[in-house]
């Protein structure tokens, strides 16, 4: 049997993206428009989860309550799917942001809506595995999703837990994320969610790649700045006013990614965060930089 707990053909999760990144580079390599920086759209379906983790700011109903009233409507998403279309958008459409995406009943109807707009493109899940049956695997399947993640947060039971349900549902396209063992910092790369989890007095002197690479739309639209940015200190636009290219290609974006990229995070909320942003996105990096007239480094 297959082991479930690795992206096949990749030791780990982030050469699985590395890998994801290649292949669409592969798509775009003669294609000299800047949006092709664009990687990854994150889309928060809803702004409300069962778990309470140490790690997440959810776990401080105080300064993150859950807000199960914040949902994405369909509509949002016929916007969403339009645009990229507009755009030829090759990158991957992700169902994670600040909930459990299968909390919002109308998760199968938005996989349908995203897939019918964008026929070819990657569209993956983020989950708790909480809420999965097998019947709710197979209805997210059958509408369009290309592949599920499944964080276990508890122990090992889990793992022969979900191939069961899994096997049952008939998928295969799917993989387990063990997150499990404290010592082992529960498999994450953990961050401070830009400072609402742990603050940091001083800013990390370090480049990030998040701004070139992953735009995050938000339950009604707003487009955020990062995707690490739970507080929602800089919202850049609402695709539901303007376009997504014109969102990722403004001169507020740029005033973002320009002191980043020599490593100065000085500005809230990067002067908080403690993210390490250049694991990935170097392509897109180097192409929005060029697109600049700056020489990447």
């Amino acid at each position: 049997m297959a082991d479930r707990t690795r992206p096949p053909g990749a030791k780990t999760f982030l050469d699985h993206r590395l890998r994801q990144e290649d292949a669409h580079i592969g798509k775009t390599k003669w294609n000299n428009d800047p949006m092709s920086s664009l990687v990854s759209v994150e889309v928060n379906i809803i702004d409300g989860c069962n778990r309470k983790c140490h790690f997440c700011p959810h776990a401080k109903p105080k300064i993150y309550p859950n807000r199960y009233d914040w949902k994405m409507s369909n509509q949002i998403v016929s916007i969403i799917g339009a645009q990229l279309r507009q755009i030829d958008y090759r990158g991957r459409i992700s169902m994670s942001g600040y909930g459990e995406p299968m909390l919002n009943k109308e998760v199968a109807g938005h996989i349908s809506n995203f897939r019918s707009w964008l026929p070819n493109n990657i569209i993956e899940m983020n989950t708790n595995g909480d809420p999965l049956t097998v019947a709710n695997i197979q209805r997210v399947f059958e509408a369009g999703l290309t592949e599920m993640y499944v964080n276990l947060y508890d122990n090992k039971r889990q793992i022969s837990h979900f191939i069961k349900m899994f096997r049952e549902a008939g998928r295969h396209n799917y993989i387990l994320r063990p997150h499990f063992d404290p010592d082992d910092n529960y498999g994450l790369i953990i961050n401070n969610r830009s400072g609402i989890m742990n603050p940091k007095k001083k800013a990390l002197e370090k480049r990030c790649h998040y701004t070139f690479y992953k735009m995050f739309i938000d339950w009604n639209g707003d487009v955020l700045f990062c995707a690490n940015d739970w507080g929602r200190n800089l919202i850049v636009g609402n695709i539901c006013h303007s376009h997504i290219k014109d969102i990722w290609m403004s001169d507020q974006m740029k005033k973002i990614r320009l002191p980043l990229a020599e490593g100065d995070r000085s500005m809230h909320p990067c002067s908080q965060c403690n993210v390490n942003g250049t694991l990935h996105g170097k392509s897109s990096f180097d192409t929005l930089m060029k697109h600049y007239g700056k020489h990447p480094s």
